[in-house]
């Protein structure tokens, strides 16, 4: 990890100077929308809800973030944002770092993911104030540099086409939009034997010049995805991914062992114990923890530089709207030094363009940050609003 993001890590012992004005910020209001279900990449894929919220301080700024949220959980997990927010408009200064204690203070070591998932959205709205009152991109706060090109890879994903034939042309779609590196998830609908064939189909139809990652969806039994990785290893994989559920760190271990391949885990995961206990166990070769799930940037940055020590990568995992969420993730990709590809949901982009302006423009193979300060995205409220099925504003007092 760069030096700067490193001091990051600690508060008042760190040489790094906050923003001025930083210390008297207090949180003032805290908004949050899920919105509609739609469809996306022309009827591909169906784009799941989303929950974004914005924090607005006693001076006015407001800041941005975006939780990783599953399906019928949405309105529970609102529920935590505006709880926290309560809490949180009692501190007296409204930075990353505070946040973050107050959080573990509350999690008293149960956290879960929709609990991390809440954390992470508040702190990232901290952190788009934070880098806002910097005048810089929040990258280039975190010690990077926004004009650093971003390696992307595009998942295809879709709630019911997976058969062969149209995997194999999504994926020549997308090659031919410049994405040059795409991931399929073969085991979904498909038997063992089959998703050796939807490897070898995506092959054929992408190239040699492809990169191809494939995911697993998080097998119940190991013996299935050694099967599998067995069979197309010769197709050469960038990556194979939740082999079996990120909580089996021994299997993950043992696979590691046996296979040429790099596996990858963590989006289903949170809390920095877990993932060094994966480092610790030697039991991946990347980390793909959810930029809106993990608990915050601060665990994201801390987890980077662990893993960056034992030559380990971080992907962050973004299985949300393209607009904010995918801002974050991109801001910490340009931050830390050891990251992989970074997760585009091709279908989730335009429905995105709908309410937000992103601060950044993928061109298939990168994604190009704007040089914003903050995250750089712009939200039209009202535009979000009509296409949300759910709004709730709450204004935090203390205590």
């Amino acid at each position: 990890m760069q030096p700067l993001a490193r001091r990051l890590l600690v508060s008042s012992s760190s040489n790094w100077q906050a923003p001025t004005g930083l210390a008297n910020v207090v949180l003032a209001q805290v908004e949050t929308w899920i919105t509609a279900p739609a469809k996306g990449g022309g009827g591909w894929s169906e784009v799941k809800p989303c929950l974004l919220l914005r924090v607005t301080t006693d001076g006015g700024i407001a800041g941005w973030g975006e939780l990783f949220v599953l399906p019928c959980r949405e309105k529970a997990v609102a529920e935590i944002i505006h709880a926290l927010g309560q809490v949180a408009a009692s501190l007296q200064s409204a930075s990353p770092w505070a946040f973050r204690a107050m959080a573990l203070q509350i999690a008293s070591k149960h956290r879960g993911l929709d609990f991390s998932a809440a954390t992470s959205a508040l702190e990232m709205a901290l952190w788009d104030i934070h880098a806002k009152l910097a005048e810089k991109p929040l990258c280039d706060v975190l010690g990077g540099d926004h004009r650093t090109p971003l390696p992307v890879y595009a998942n295809i994903w879709s709630d019911t086409q997976w058969d062969v034939g149209s995997l194999a042309i999504r994926a020549s779609d997308l090659v031919a939009q410049r994405y040059s590196a795409v991931k399929v998830h073969p085991m979904l609908n498909h038997s063992a034997p089959q998703a050796v064939d939807v490897v070898q189909q995506v092959r054929n139809a992408i190239g040699d010049g492809t990169h191809l990652m494939v995911d697993m969806d998080s097998q119940d039994d190991l013996e299935t995805s050694r099967f599998v990785a067995e069979r197309i290893e010769k197709y050469r994989p960038y990556w194979f991914e939740e082999p079996v559920d990120g909580q089996d760190i021994e299997a993950l271990s043992r696979l590691r062992k046996t296979t040429g391949m790099r596996i990858v885990t963590g989006e289903k995961n949170c809390g920095l114990s877990h993932f060094r206990s994966v480092l610790a166990a030697d039991a991946a070769n990347i980390l793909n923890p959810d930029i809106a799930g993990m608990g915050g940037i601060l665990d994201m940055l801390e987890l980077a530089e662990e893993a960056d020590r034992q030559d380990v990568g971080i992907s962050p995992h973004c299985w949300n709207s393209m607009t904010v969420a995918a801002a974050a993730m991109l801001h910490i990709c340009a931050a830390i030094p050891n990251a992989e590809m970074a997760e585009i949901y091709p279908e989730y982009i335009e429905p995105g363009t709908g309410y937000a302006t992103t601060g950044f423009r993928v061109d298939g193979t990168h994604a190009h940050l704007s040089g914003q300060h903050g995250l750089g995205v712009e939200i039209d409220t009202g535009a979000l609003r009509k296409l949300s099925e759910h709004f709730q504003s709450s204004r935090p007092t203390a205590g």
